[in-house]
């Protein structure tokens, strides 16, 4: 009958819809059962990888600027030939600078020695220039760091290595007794890195230590004026194969002080006498090797700081001076490198030497005492 047959396809369209309502659901509660043990599964790796990309991502304990830097400056006064402290210059500005280039200075000419970050280094070697043509010239005439365009630098060596990605390049002097004994062209290279106020940080480093060297292999005295003009052998710089630089000799004075490892406590050790030599600090003779070691890191210590607060303050420090109130001006940065110093050192040996105290009245009062006002903490 017709009616039957209708009623059958009302029935089995029923039926359908009530299949596909109870296969819909039956879907999303096995969809959701298998999502639930599948993330069950996976989710020890996922927490695995999750902190593994985040350890990445985060800053190595000694991997920041201020760790870079101090680990740079450590490397430059722990080298202990005239040649190691360039290498070690080098590689500090390394990475601070994408490309680095030191060069000798002999009579009218520089001379390159080694660089660093370029990508054609055998073209380096042999490269020289008029010591009075360019940056160079402008950075060895004021000897004072010179920035500008690089192809100013010489648009020969620009053609050959490439322009940096900025355009632009700084030739920083290495100042000798006044006079300038090398020069080390920086640029930011492809990737745009550079860091000015490090590299020049670094170059200051390196020419302080270079002096000391030099002072101490002339066995010159502390009050001795007459010491040998600085100079370097460009001639055989020049042709140093790389990586193993010839000898590049140095001469000039000057006390520097040199960033070392904490030491260890002295407990019991005698205080140094009086007897010593004007302006050389304490009489270490009488105290063992040991103990003069700690005194020599302390004051070295203490220089590396006072020269962080030259360094950052030149116009504060200008101004004291003539104004005789230096510590008023800088007192934040002298009492917070102070606390620094003594944190490392009052419990030493050279507890009470005063190399803090005496570096800030030489390297910032300009060894006039009244420039600091009558308010400084000796």
């Amino acid at each position: 009958m017709a009616y039957d047959k209708d009623i059958s396809k009302l029935v089995e369209q029923a039926v359908a819809d009530a299949l596909e309502a109870q296969l819909s659901s039956l879907r999303t509660s096995l969809q959701s059962e298998i999502v639930s043990k599948v993330m069950k599964t996976v989710q020890p790796a996922l927490e695995k990888q999750t902190a593994a990309a985040k350890e990445a991502d985060a800053p190595a304990a000694g991997s920041g600027p201020t760790d870079l830097l101090n680990a740079a400056v450590a490397s430059i006064y722990d080298a202990n030939a005239q040649t190691e402290i360039l290498k070690s210059l080098l590689d500090g500005m390394s990475q601070f600078t994408s490309r680095a280039m030191l060069m000798v200075v002999k009579g009218g000419s520089i001379s390159a020695w080694q660089s660093r970050g370029f990508a054609d280094q055998g073209a380096i070697k042999g490269f020289t220039l008029e010591s009075t043509s360019g940056l160079a010239g402008r950075a060895i005439k004021d000897r004072e760091p010179v920035s500008a365009a690089a192809v100013d630098f010489d648009n020969g060596f620009i053609g050959t290595h490439g322009n940096p990605v900025d355009g632009n390049a700084c030739v920083l002097p290495i100042v000798v007794r006044e006079k300038v004994a090398a020069v080390v062209y920086t640029d930011a290279g492809v990737d745009g890195t550079t860091d000015q106020s490090a590299l020049r940080l670094l170059v200051r480093s390196a020419a302080s230590w270079l002096e000391l060297m030099a002072m101490r292999k002339a066995g010159v005295g502390a009050g001795d004026t007459s010491i040998p003009e600085p100079a370097m052998a460009a001639a055989a710089v020049a042709a140093a194969p790389a990586p193993a630089p010839t000898p590049v000799p140095v001469a000039a004075p000057a006390l520097v002080a040199v960033p070392d490892p904490e030491p260890e406590p002295v407990a019991a050790t005698p205080a140094p006498t009086s007897a010593a030599v004007a302006g050389s600090g304490p009489d270490l003779s009488g105290l063992s090797p040991a103990d003069q070691e700690i005194h020599k890191k302390a004051k070295r210590f203490a220089k590396l700081l006072v020269d962080e607060i030259k360094l950052y303050n030149q116009a504060k420090v200008t101004e004291g001076r003539q104004n005789k109130d230096l510590y008023k001006r800088l007192q934040e940065d002298i009492d917070k490198s102070r606390a620094t110093y003594e944190k490392r050192y009052s419990a030493t040996a050279a507890g009470s030497a005063g190399y803090f105290s005496a570096e800030v009245i030489r390297i910032l009062a300009d060894n006039d005492p009244s420039n600091l006002g009558s308010d400084f903490p000796q």
